[in-house]
């Protein structure tokens, strides 16, 4: 009897719990026969079969990815006093429990660990709990038919005794779906491992997607490496996948100003507006004075509708027919100074200047003071006085600005000084600056005047980003056309390639 039990048990040993994995079923139901072992630890026979009891379980199993399941079983069972023989309890027990299985869903054999908890109902008695820990095996007879064995270890917690269980069943698992079956295409070689064959890979050699025949997209932005001119930077697929970090339609590989929006013509910088106004200096009749668009970029500083440069009295409103200036009267800028002896007759100004002003107070005219705005010494016509230190930051800067060799991109050592030429521009309003770059005469006239441009302008863009208005700032390049040195040597050379930075009232 002993033999005959222990075949069925072999033939019948498959796991109750399968894996999300497993043909991709999700839920199932399961019935098994339960032998509880109570022999083991009462010090007697655990081969005295006879001597279990027996018991039936139903069980609902969900199945998750990773080989994990979880099944909750429902149970009944008997269980025998260990004094009385007769003494016997029928039981009820419910519990969840987790598993996990150890190989592949494709395998016919798949062994598998299992732990959870039971609350047991018994009758007349106590609730009691238990901890079930076991192994189990199972073997596949249908996609959706398993037959299995479990043995477990029964820790009681509560109000019960410690025991074997062992059980065999099946399970069926619900739904339709089957795992596909291996085609010849899934065994031919695959040498990348993206699960696309060598000879329908146009990239055997680079794991890639499916859209794409094989061929990866490193940067991700759903073009393909072999069509993206920037692979390794998300794009668009209007540039070939190049980013346009400014939205001008430039993409950033062939931008020269990538962060600020700029036009085709220009490379992708902006057009030239030294003064600032919005105005392109191409098109700008005062490029070095901020003014307004309907006057082409010359300011109107009385606002009677004619552009400084064309008005007679630029700051007394007049009339078109007399060049912009007034109807003659006795004191036109009403000063107390009669227009006949007034050398400034529509500014209001002082006596002692002849009736011209001095708007800053520092004791110069301002026809004759270079900064009429800020006071300064007459020893410095008028202009607020540079102190030492700040014109050794920009001497030393002629010097320090450095480039890379042939090009218009900044060296790291180059942004600190330029922080203390900013910090100068702030401490000196009174004064604008003014950036010329400048080459030895290695290489082509042409090619040294563009490249000497390129440089004043990438500080005067850098000044500008620290905040100085860029009405105070103006950049020309010379190339070598204006040497402080001779060419002859490495030393003269070294001399003539430097970027000036110089002082300009206002």
């Amino acid at each position: 009897m002993n033999r005959n039990l222990i075949v069925i048990l072999i033939l019948m040993a498959v796991p109750v719990f399968i894996s999300a994995q497993f043909y991709d079923f999700k839920h199932g139901i399961g019935a098994r026969k339960t032998l509880l072992d109570f022999n083991t630890f009462r010090g007697k026979s655990s081969t005295a079969f006879r001597d279990y009891r027996n018991g039936f379980e139903l069980s609902y199993i969900r199945n998750f990815k990773q080989n994990l399941s979880l099944v909750l079983p429902v149970g009944a069972a008997v269980y025998q006093d260990s004094l009385l023989d007769c003494a016997k309890t029928p039981f009820v027990y419910v519990g969840a429990q987790g598993k996990y299985g150890f190989y592949k869903p494709t395998n016919w054999f798949m062994p598998y660990v299992v732990g959870g908890a039971n609350v047991i109902l018994p009758k007349g008695k106590d609730l009691a709990i238990q901890i079930p820990i076991g192994i189990g095996a199972a073997f596949k007879v249908h996609p959706q038919v398993y037959l299995n064995w479990q043995s477990d270890y029964r820790l009681s917690v509560s109000n019960w005794e410690n025991h074997l269980q062992h059980a065999f069943g099946f399970i069926y698992m619900l739904g339709n779906r089957k795992m596909d079956k291996p085609t010849v295409t899934d065994m031919k070689p695959d040498s990348d491992g993206d699960g696309i064959p060598d000879e329908l890979d146009l990239c055997p050699s680079q794991a890639g997607l499916a859209k794409f025949a094989g061929c990866p997209d490193t940067d991700g932005d759903g073009i393909e490496d072999n069509k993206d001119k920037c692979p390794e930077l998300k794009g668009t697929e209007a540039l070939m996948g190049c980013p346009d970090s400014d939205g001008d339609g430039i993409s950033d590989n062939e931008d020269e100003c990538p962060n600020v929006k700029g036009t085709v013509s220009n490379k992708g910088c902006p057009d030239s507006d030294i003064d600032g106004d919005g105005v392109p200096d191409k098109s700008d009749h005062c490029p070095d004075r901020a003014g307004l668009v309907n006057l082409f970029g010359c300011p109107d500083s009385d606002g009677d509708g004619i552009s400084d440069k064309d008005d007679r009295c630029p700051n007394v409103p007049g009339v078109k027919a007399k060049g912009g200036c007034p109807d003659s009267k006795k004191d036109a800028d009403n000063d107390g100074i009669d227009d006949e002896q007034d050398e400034c007759p529509f500014t209001a100004g002082l006596i002692q200047y002849r009736g011209c002003p001095d708007t800053d107070g520092d004791g110069i005219q301002d026809k004759l003071d270079s900064c009429p705005n800020s006071p300064g010494p007459e020893s410095n016509k008028g202009c607020p006085v540079i102190e030492k230190e700040d014109r050794e930051v920009l001497d030393f800067a002629m010097r320090a600005i450095q480039f890379d060799l042939g090009k218009a991109t900044l060296k790291n050592e180059s942004f600190g000084i330029l922080d203390k030429i900013a910090k100068v521009m702030r401490k000196y309003d009174a004064y604008n600056l003014a950036i010329g770059g400048h080459t030895d005469n290695t290489g082509s006239p042409a090619f040294n005047l563009s490249l000497s441009e390129k440089r004043a302008k990438i500080c005067y863009e850098y000044l500008i980003s620290k905040g100085i208005d860029a009405s105070r700032l103006s950049y020309a390049g010379y190339g070598a056309t204006k040497p402080i040195s001779e060419n002859r040597t490495e030393n003269g050379r070294f001399l003539n390639r430097r970027t000036e930075f110089n002082l300009v009232p206002r």
